[in-house]
């Protein structure tokens, strides 16, 4: 796995063969990395570190708990693993249920039938929790994690404010439709995180799928979700039912929505907005 330069102190994949972006920050003395794919992808990740630095690795910084990003942190096993409260209450959560042993080797077994392309990115899968977690930001060697809510509930940037560049995890992807499917989806709290990221002013955004961009990509998908937040709120003071609300015509275009992924984001905007009393 070929880590790409962007600064002196920040590197990252987003060649997207095997999932998630990943990337390491170079600190005063150590090296954190950041998110960490599948389990086989993880272990060619942490392989490749010492090819750009020989600083030893001690920290893993998880964005959210989606598996694409922290099944592989069984290869840091050795580090502090940094999350949100929640990411380590969902995974074991998890633990408990779909990733418990037996159902686990079911859904592998399943993967292996149907998407056999995909099985080996999951050899010597073992599940590895967060050893540190954070309710509100956590910072160290200059190194500043703010959970934002969003894209999950446990959804947190990564800012490097020397290089002027930010981990999103998947907050944004790059000229794609933003992926609102998750229970804890919440497109208003979306919103503040996008303005968190503008105020912050980074040079460089390293999204969790896609290629990196900057800060113009947030404002373009900021002006949407207020644009569709706008409309929504009025469409629910009528008294417009969810599937009208969806079928509504007047919303701003995007990007092209593929697998239904506009449809998942109205969904989630009208369950917070009624929840919220409109």
């Amino acid at each position: 796995m070929k880590l790409h330069k962007i600064s002196e102190r920040v590197y990252a994949n987003w060649d997207g063969e095997t999932g998630g972006n990943v990337g390491i920050i170079i600190g005063d003395v150590a090296v954190y990395a950041v998110d960490s794919q599948f389990p086989a992808p993880a272990r060619d990740f942490r392989a490749n570190i010492p090819s750009v630095t020989d600083k030893p690795v001690t920290h893993l910084i998880l964005t959210h708990m989606h598996s694409d990003h922290v099944l592989g942190s069984q290869a840091f096993e050795d580090c502090e693993i940094i999350s949100h409260r929640k990411v380590k209450e969902k995974m074991e959560k998890k633990l408990q249920e779909e990733w418990s042993p037996a159902k686990l080797e079911t859904t592998l077994e399943d993967i292996k039938k149907s998407r056999p392309e995909m099985a080996p990115l999951f050899e010597g899968l073992r599940i590895v929790l967060p050893t540190k977690v954070f309710e509100h930001e956590y910072e160290d060697d200059n190194v500043k994690v703010i959970n934002t809510g969003g894209h999950t509930d446990c959804s947190s940037i990564v800012y490097v404010k020397e290089d002027t560049t930010l981990f999103i995890g998947d907050l944004l992807v790059p000229g794609m439709f933003p992926y609102a499917g998750d229970p804890s989806s919440d497109p208003i709290a979306w919103i503040t995180a996008f303005k968190t990221i503008i105020d912050l002013q980074p040079k460089t955004v390293i999204p969790g799928h896609g290629k990196i961009c900057d800060i113009e990509e947030v404002k373009n998908q900021l002006t949407y979700f207020e644009a569709t937040k706008e409309i929504m709120t009025g469409l629910i003071l009528d008294g417009v039912t969810l599937n009208a609300a969806i079928e509504h015509e007047g919303y701003p275009h995007l990007y092209n929505s593929t697998c239904g992924e506009e449809e998942l984001y109205l969904k989630a905007l009208y369950r917070v907005l009624k929840r919220c009393n409109y």
